[in-house]
C-alpha cells in the first residue's frame, strides 16, 4: 500500500515539496505541475531568502498594528489602579460589566470582519482600525461618567475585532502550511509584547498622575490613544496587501509562486483549495468539527487569559506592592511569555505536532495558577506567587497561535479558513465576557472562583479535549491512508476533490 497519504510521510515530503512524489495527470493538474515547477526553481536558499523578503514586508506592520490594539485593549488593567473606577463613579459589578461589554460587540463584529478581509483589500483596512482604536480610547480617556465608558468599550470592541482575523487570514495568503504556525506566533508577539509595553508605558505616564489636575488613568489613555492615531496614518504607507496585488518588491515569478504555493500547500492537497470567496464554503465552516473542536478549547483558554491579564496587576499589587511598582512588574511575565510563543511556533513547525503545543503550554499554564491560587495574599509566599504569574503567562500566551495555525491547516479553501479564523475570535470574546467576570473584587486577594474556573476549563478543553480532537484527526487520516491515489481520482474528478476542500480524501489534517 502506497504511504503517500501517512502524515509521518507527508511531513517529510512537505519539505521536499512534494517534487519526488508521482501523480495522475489531467487537464486540471497542469496548474500544479506549474507549482512543481517553481517549487524546483524555489528550493534551498532561495525559498528561504523570499521567506525572509516577506518577513520583513510583512511582520512588522502587521506586528505593529497588533501590539498597539491590544495594549489598547490591555491598559484597562491599569487604569483602574489609577482611579478609573472611582472618577467613574462604578462599582466592581460595573466594572466587570464595562470589561465584559468589549467583547460583546467584538464577538459581533467578527465574522463579518473575517468576510470583508477576504473580500477587499487589507492595505489601507488595517491602519483605519488601528486609528479608530485610537481615537475611541483617547475619547474614553475624556469620559465622565459610567455612560460613556460603556459606550465607548462597545465601540472598541467593534472596530478592535477585524484586526486578528485579517491579519491571520492575510499571513495564510503569504506563507506556507510549513511555516505559518511559525510566522503566526512572531505575529501574536505583537499580544505578548504589549503586556510589557502597557505595563510600562503605564509606569511612566502614571507619573504624570494628577498632573494638571488630571489622574493617571486619563494620561495613559489620551497619550496611548494619539499615539495609535500617529501610527496608523504613518503605516498606510508601508501597509502591504495580499499577494493578489502588484507590489514591487516582488517578481512577477515569486507573485506567481507564493500564489501557487498558498494554494497547494495547505492540508499537501494536489488538487488545491478555491480562493474565490464562496458564500457557502464561508458558512460550512460552522459545521465543521475542525473548527467547533479548536474553537471550544480556544474558548476554554480564552476564559483564563482574558481574567489573567485583567487581574494581573492588582494580583501584583496585593503582594504588598504600590500600584506603581504592580504596572512595572506586570512586565517581566509578559517577556517571558513572547519567548514562550517564540519556541512553542518553533517546535510546531519543526516537529508538525501541532495538538502537543497545545498541551504542553497548558499543562504550564495550570501549574502557574495552581501556584498563584495557593500562594496569593500570603506575604510569606510572594516570590512563589509570582514565579506562578510567569509560568502562566508562558502557558497561557502560546496556545492562541498554535489554535489559530490548525484552523488554518485544518479548514480547506480560503473563504471557509476565513471563516474559521472569525469564527475563532467568536468564541474567544465569550470567553472574554466570562473571563472578566470571575475575578470577583468581593473575593480579593484570594479569587477562589476566578482560579477555579480557569483551571477547571484550561483542563477540560486544551487537555481532555484536544487529546480527543488528536485520537480523531488520526483515525480520519487513517481511513484516507487507505485508499491509493489512483483509486482517488479514479472515483472523482479534480474539479470534484477540489470543491470538497478538506473533505477531499487527498487532503490530511494536521495533528
Amino acid at each position: 500500500m502506497s504511504n503517500k497519504h501517512d502524515p509521518e510521510a507527508l511531513a517529510i515530503e512537505d519539505e521536499k515539496h512534494q517534487l519526488d512524489v508521482p501523480i495522475v495527470v489531467d487537464a486540471h493538474t497542469e496548474e500544479y505541475q506549474e507549482y512543481l515547477n517553481l517549487c524546483e526553481d524555489f528550493r534551498g536558499e532561495r525559498e528561504q531568502k523570499l521567506n525572509r523578503k516577506i518577513d520583513w514586508h510583512i511582520l512588522p506592520p502587521l506586528m505593529l498594528i497588533y501590539m498597539m490594539t491590544y495594549v489598547d485593549r490591555s491598559n484597562v488593567g491599569n487604569a483602574r489602579l489609577f482611579g478609573a473606577q472611582k472618577d467613574l463613579g462604578m462599582s466592581g459589578t460595573d466594572w466587570n460589566i464595562g470589561l465584559s461589554l468589549l467583547f460583546v460587540t467584538f464577538a459581533v463584529g467578527a465574522p463579518f470582519t473575517a468576510a470583508l478581509g477576504k473580500k477587499y483589500t487589507t492595505r489601507f483596512k488595517l491602519p483605519l482600525l488601528l486609528a479608530a482604536c485610537g481615537g475611541t480610547i483617547l475619547a474614553a480617556g475624556c469620559s465622565n461618567n459610567k455612560a460613556a465608558w460603556y459606550a465607548f468599550r462597545l465601540i472598541l470592541g467593534f472596530v478592535e475585532s477585524g484586526v486578528p482575523s485579517i491579519s491571520a487570514y492575510v499571513l495564510s495568503t503569504w506563507y506556507s502550511s510549513n511555516i505559518f504556525t511559525t510566522r503566526y506566533s512572531w505575529f501574536y508577539f505583537g499580544a505578548t509584547i504589549s503586556g510589557a509595553v502597557s505595563g510600562l508605558l503605564a509606569y511612566g505616564i502614571a507619573q504624570l498622575d494628577y498632573h494638571w489636575g488630571y489622574r493617571g488613568w486619563r494620561w495613559i489613555y489620551v497619550l496611548e490613544g494619539f499615539v495609535s492615531i500617529i501610527l496608523a496614518i504613518l503605516l498606510c504607507f508601508v501597509m502591504p496587501g495580499t499577494p493578489e496585488a502588484s507590489h514591487k518588491w516582488v517578481t512577477p515569478e515569486e507573485q506567481r509562486f507564493i500564489l501557487l504555493r498558498g494554494k497547494y500547500t495547505y492540508g499537501t492537497d494536489k488538487s488545491g483549495n478555491s480562493s474565490e470567496f464562496k458564500l457557502k464554503e464561508y458558512l460550512s465552516a460552522w459545521t465543521s468539527p475542525h473548527f467547533l473542536v479548536p474553537a471550544f478549547s480556544m474558548f476554554s483558554f480564552a476564559v483564563g487569559i482574558f481574567a489573567f491579564s485583567f487581574t494581573l496587576p492588582t494580583i501584583i499589587a496585593s503582594m504588598g506592592f504600590t500600584a506603581a511598582a504592580a504596572q512595572g512588574l506586570s512586565a517581566p511575565p509578559y517577556v517571558a511569555a513572547t519567548f514562550a510563543v517564540w519556541i512553542s511556533g518553533w517546535a510546531s513547525d519543526r516537529y508538525k505536532k501541532r495538538v502537543l503545543m497545545v498541551v504542553v503550554p497548558a499543562f504550564v499554564a495550570v501549574v502557574g495558577l495552581a501556584m498563584m491560587w495557593f500562594s496569593v495574599g500570603k506575604p510569606k509566599l510572594v516570590g512563589l506567587c509570582y514565579t506562578g504569574c510567569m509560568l502562566a503567562a508562558m502557558g497561557f500566551y502560546p496556545l492562541s497561535p498554535t489554535h489559530t495555525s490548525i484552523l488554518a491547516l485544518n479548514n480547506a479553501g480560503q473563504s471557509k479558513r476565513s471563516a474559521a479564523m472569525g469564527g475563532l475570535l467568536v468564541f474567544t470574546q465569550v470567553g472574554g465576557v466570562l473571563g472578566s467576570n470571575i475575578y470577583l473584587s468581593s473575593q480579593a486577594p484570594y479569587y477562589p472562583v476566578g482560579f477555579g474556573v480557569s483551571a477547571g476549563l484550561i483542563i477540560f478543553g486544551n487537555l481532555i479535549v484536544m487529546t480527543g480532537y488528536w485520537f480523531y484527526v488520526g483515525a480520519v487520516n487513517k481511513k484516507r491512508a487507505a485508499m491509493t491515489e489512483e483509486e482517488i481520482r479514479a472515483r472523482y474528478t479534480s474539479d470534484e476533490l477540489e470543491a470538497m476542500g478538506d473533505k477531499s480524501p487527498l487532503y490530511i489534517y494536521s495533528r
